[in-house]
């Protein structure tokens, strides 16, 4: 992953020596990773072994939490313990409020995260508090609404339909494979009008992509070149494929390399317009933003997050 800005650090911060975090605002989701446990209490110890200050709330609702978030005083950093569709709801308000956010990757997939190429190990985590870095990372909007990853039209949302409670906690990140293969049974294709990028034009698609981030998908390569710094949305778009097709086109997929993949259209920019015949769902971080018609806009590092030192990762 290409370097990453350091930005600025939050209230109360010490510009030398570390972030200068002294209080944060942990929020976390119990059910996130499909109920699975993570272990708050080793992050919590760990943190205030630092001689951090942490008040550690677990929200209802994202409307709750948002509440929190903006209500939050005297906090240097918000700590978020969930998977991408505990942090997409939080974007706008992370955002808004400008305090530098610590994604503790508790979720199912955590792509956001592994983009961040954040440590799994909790007490690592909270180290990072005192020891980390402050960088400022971009933001993806979907008719104005915000996402970290990417934005799926077609057979991905099928798949984020078939992402139950259940599934994740039986299967954990292989869910997305039995979802994938269900899905494939039944995707339908459709008309997709392109705008922006490079390129204008108009196709029949099975399935189209539009990342900011890195990865998607529980470790899915938007790009073999996206960054979070980037500037830029990259888009692919596939015609429609039988089952053995779509297998096929999995490792191009996997590793960001849909540019070398046959009949996949990639293009990429600051902004991308996509309009479809029929009307269809907008899906990004696992969770329903919008339909399309649809404007796709990158602004550019919009959200602060703290991050491992460069001679870390």
């Amino acid at each position: 992953m290409a370097s990453i800005e350091t930005a600025a650090p939050g209230a109360d911060a010490e510009p030398s020596g570390g972030t200068g975090i002294r209080r944060a605002l942990l929020v976390e989701n119990p059910n996130s990773g499909g109920g699975s446990h993570w272990d708050t209490d080793i992050f919590l110890e760990a943190a205030r072994e630092q001689g951090i200050e942490i008040r550690h709330e677990r929200p209802d609702n994202p409307d709750a939490c948002c509440k929190l978030l903006s209500e939050a005083e005297n906090m240097n950093a918000i700590a978020v313990a969930g998977g991408d569709g505990t942090l997409n709801p939080l974007v706008q308000c992370l955002v808004e409020r400008q305090l530098p956010l610590l994604v503790l990757p508790a979720g199912t997939a955590n792509d956001f995260a592994r983009s961040l190429q954040m440590p799994e190990k909790p007490d690592a985590l909270a180290a990072l508090l005192r020891d980390g870095r402050v960088a400022s990372v971009d933001v993806g909007y979907a008719n104005d609404k915000p996402f970290l990853n990417a934005a799926s039209i077609g057979m991905t949302n099928t798949i984020s339909r078939l992402q139950s409670k259940e599934r994740k906690r039986q299967w954990g990140v292989l869910s997305y494979a039995v979802s994938a293969f269900e899905a494939g049974r039944t995707a339908r294709s459709f008309i997709a009008r392109f705008e922006g990028g490079e390129a204008n034009r108009e196709m029949r698609c099975i399935q189209l992509l539009v990342g900011n981030g890195r990865f998607y998908g529980g470790g899915m390569t938007v790009h073999a070149d996206a960054t979070l710094t980037d500037g830029l949305l990259h888009l692919y778009a596939a015609v429609p494929r039988s089952l053995f097709g779509m297998a096929a086109l999995l490792p191009f997929l996997r590793f960001g390399r849909t540019d070398l993949a046959p009949e996949v259209l990639c293009d990429e920019g600051a902004e991308i317009s996509i309009a479809t015949a029929p009307r269809r769902h907008v899906f990004a971080d696992g969770e329903e933003l919008t339909e399309t018609p649809v404007r796709f806009r990158v602004a550019r590092r919009a959200l602060k997050v703290i991050l491992p030192k460069e001679d870390e990762k």
